[in-house]
């Protein structure tokens, strides 16, 4: 069992494709809302999408929120408003925070695009408000498309990268969504961010192994006392396992679970598996990553 970092370099001929089109756009753009997953804001954040759309007002879609950890995120929250940006906790998967991510894209709206209008001019205006919705793959953000449209409109599936064209949705509220390819930030080898991102699901865990994407998260929650604790306590530990390598405490797992071979050896894969899916179902706890 390799404990080693791996670093991942992915960036795909159709996301260069996607970032041309959505430059080619911009100017048709009101607003731009960036999906990050809440519990890897920084890893999941594509620094190119910030770039294109520095002119205009950005607001921050941190999905996933019931996944990651209060503090962290809100320490997130607090830095992202020092700079600018707009910030909506979502959870896709229900619908949560639907609602407000509209009032705020109203709001926004209204503040930028019809500053210099008085209430009774802006009425008569009957606003319409393009929205460019970007993420990277598996992030969400076609789900939260669907939601706010009231029915399946965008392209959704069960592995990173499904979503491919461009295409526009029109909301009741007069707001246009305008759909985009998921565009990964290329360089996945900066602060573990490709490891992070098969962790939780954003990039296909298939790009490394799966025992020793267990042995990344491993090593990462016994970094964290609080998180270490969720893990002994899922698991039914005993916290002195924190002395152990981390391809033993993966072993006690397996033993806890009955992941168990022909000979009485643990089947490594198998609770690899176990421990990542439980991981993203929130099953050990409100973590995250970064």
């Amino acid at each position: 069992m390799n404990e080693n970092k791996t670093n991942i370099n992915w960036f795909p001929g159709h996301m260069v494709k996607a970032i041309n089109e959505i430059k080619a756009n911009i100017k048709l753009i009101d607003i731009v809302c960036v999906v990050l997953d809440s519990r890897i804001p920084d890893s999941s954040k594509n620094d190119i999408i910030f770039d294109i759309a520095k002119d205009k007002p950005i607001i921050i879609i941190l999905n996933k929120a019931d996944l990651a950890d209060d503090e962290m995120l809100k320490a997130k929250v607090i830095e992202y408003e020092k700079k600018g940006y707009y910030t909506v906790y979502t959870n896709a998967n229900i619908g949560e925070g639907m609602d407000k991510l509209i009032q705020t894209i109203i709001r926004v709206g209204k503040e930028f695009k019809y500053a210099n209008k008085s209430s009774e001019a802006y009425e008569k205006i009957n606003p319409i408000y393009r929205v460019l919705i970007s993420g990277i793959p598996n992030v969400g953000k076609s789900t939260i498309i669907n939601k706010l449209a009231g029915k399946r409109t965008a392209n959704v599936g069960n592995k990173p990268g499904v979503t491919r064209k461009k295409q526009w949705i029109r909301l009741e509220n007069n707001i246009e969504l305008m759909d985009t390819p998921g565009i990964l930030w290329h360089k996945l080898d900066e602060n573990d961010a490709g490891i992070k991102l098969a962790l939780t699901g954003n990039i296909k865990e298939e790009i490394l192994f799966i025992d020793e994407l267990a042995l990344e998260l491993i090593s990462y929650l016994k970094g964290n006392d609080k998180y270490f604790e969720m893990l002994c306590s899922r698991y039914k530990l005993l916290e002195e396992v924190k002395e152990l390598e981390n391809y033993e405490i993966l072993e006690e797992i397996g033993k806890k679970r009955g992941a168990i071979i022909k000979g009485g050896e643990v089947d490594y894969n198998k609770i690899a598996k176990i421990l990542i899916d439980e991981f993203n179902a929130g099953l050990i706890g409100k973590i995250s990553l970064e």
